[in-house]
């Protein structure tokens, strides 16, 4: 275990944000364990590094979840980026990179026409439910996935409106039966079905054209949230990898490396709906992230130096098969997975017995990040353009360590 001093300024800072806000940290900064075991502020990133308020050095990759599929601080991208805030980024009529930003987003989905942006995953997807529920008089959605922090998508806690789970039902995409049911108990009511394509962990065309065709038939729209997956493997999206056609689609987090864009596109005829529609606001129009956006589909086009798409696939099935295998060989119950595919790794423990499985758990992750590799124990990981085939071996090194370690938690 790592000494309780290794972040003992990261421990300062925390005492100092419990005083200034609610909780301590904003919701992607939550402690990664129990706060003397995690770095909690990082200083700098650039490539797949991050360097801590303590001056430790991690191969990162939880990569602010997600956004930076090129790496931090990518020099092309920021350079776009801020010669566009040069000229006035927001501005108070309309630009016409608008256009050219919504042209590049649609021409790289199945079916799209029309697009709208936004500067966030959650404002994309609440436009998304918002422009069905125009189109089709309903009110009621369908729902599998994580959505975003807005009321909707959070229907059963304590802090929303009451009703909202009378409106918002969930169902499990990978049975498709469970959606029938839903309109089979709620007819002619359910707006829209959305699905984060990552809740179905071995995704393949017949589930999602199921769900498809069910929404279809019952009148509903069916919305693709490829927030996290969008541009990460190719050809581009997990609905052209399987060959399905969704009726919109959300994208946003790795189409600005860092830089805050998301947008909505979709079917004209169903994307029309939305004109005229209050679903936008002050910064929705910033062209500087549009301009890093545009930059990094040129870069995705260019497949320079090497195809990107293919390399973080590549590095992901390597981590993956690295971790099973380091797991496998300790006799610690573990399952190493892409969720769903493998530029998005995971590793998950499994040890029946919880308090045996979270001290297993909390071993190995407070060893890995102990020996400069961040990894996160509760959300998906990424890899990025900028992580290596050495990267990949050193941060298999050091599972194995941490796997040693893990392991004397095991029952005798």
């Amino acid at each position: 275990m790592s000494a309780p001093d290794r972040y003992e300024r990261s421990q300062a800072l925390l005492r100092r944000a419990q005083s200034l806000i609610p909780g301590g940290f904003h919701l992607s900064g939550r402690p990664l364990l129990p706060p003397p075991l995690s770095p909690l502020y990082m200083e700098r990133g650039r490539g797949c590094r991050v360097w801590d308020a303590d001056g430790h050095e991690y191969i990162d990759f939880v990569m602010a979840f997600g956004p930076f599929l090129l790496g931090y601080a990518h020099p092309e991208v920021d350079r776009a980026a801020t010669e566009q805030l040069a000229r006035g980024s927001l501005l108070s009529m309309n630009h016409p990179m608008h256009l050219r930003f919504i042209e590049r987003v649609i021409a790289r989905f199945p079916g799209a026409e029309m697009g709208v942006f936004f500067k966030t995953g959650s404002e994309a997807t609440t436009a998304a439910l918002r422009v069905a529920r125009r189109l089709t008089g309903r009110r009621m959605v369908a729902r599998c996935g994580y959505h975003g922090w807005h009321d909707w998508c959070l229907p059963l806690e304590d802090f929303v409106p009451a009703g909202l789970d009378k409106q918002v039902l969930e169902f499990r995409a990978a049975e498709p039966a469970t959606l029938e049911a839903l309109f089979d108990a709620h007819p002619k009511q359910l707006a829209a079905v959305i699905v984060a394509p990552e809740m179905v962990l071995s995704p393949d065309h017949a589930t999602f054209a199921r769900l498809i065709d069910v929404a279809h038939r019952h009148g509903a729209v069916f919305v693709m949230d490829e927030v996290k997956t969008a541009f990460r493997i190719a050809p581009g999206s997990v609905q052209q990898r399987l060959g399905v056609v969704a009726d919109l689609t959300t994208v946003s987090k790795a189409l600005g490396n860092g830089w805050p864009i998301a947008a909505l596109v979709g079917k004209r005829e169903i994307m029309k709906a939305g004109a005229g529609m209050h679903y936008s606001a002050t910064y929705h129009g910033d062209t500087a992230p549009m301009a890093a956006a545009l930059a990094v589909l040129d870069i995705l086009d260019r497949r320079d130096p090497f195809d990107i798409q293919s390399h973080v696939f590549r590095l992901g099935e390597r981590l993956i098969a690295g971790l099973g295998e380091i797991a496998g060989r300790h006799g610690v119950p573990a399952e190493a997975y892409g969720e769903p595919l493998p530029p998005m790794p995971f590793l998950r423990f499994t040890h029946p017995s919880p308090p045996v499985n979270d001290a297993i758990r909390t071993t190995f992750y407070t060893e890995v990040l102990a020996r400069g590799v961040l990894l996160h124990p509760r959300h998906l990981w990424f890899v990025s353009a900028a992580h290596t085939d050495d990267d990949v071996t050193r941060t298999l090194e050091v599972a194995d360590e941490a796997m040693a370690a893990a392991r004397l938690h095991l029952p005798t």
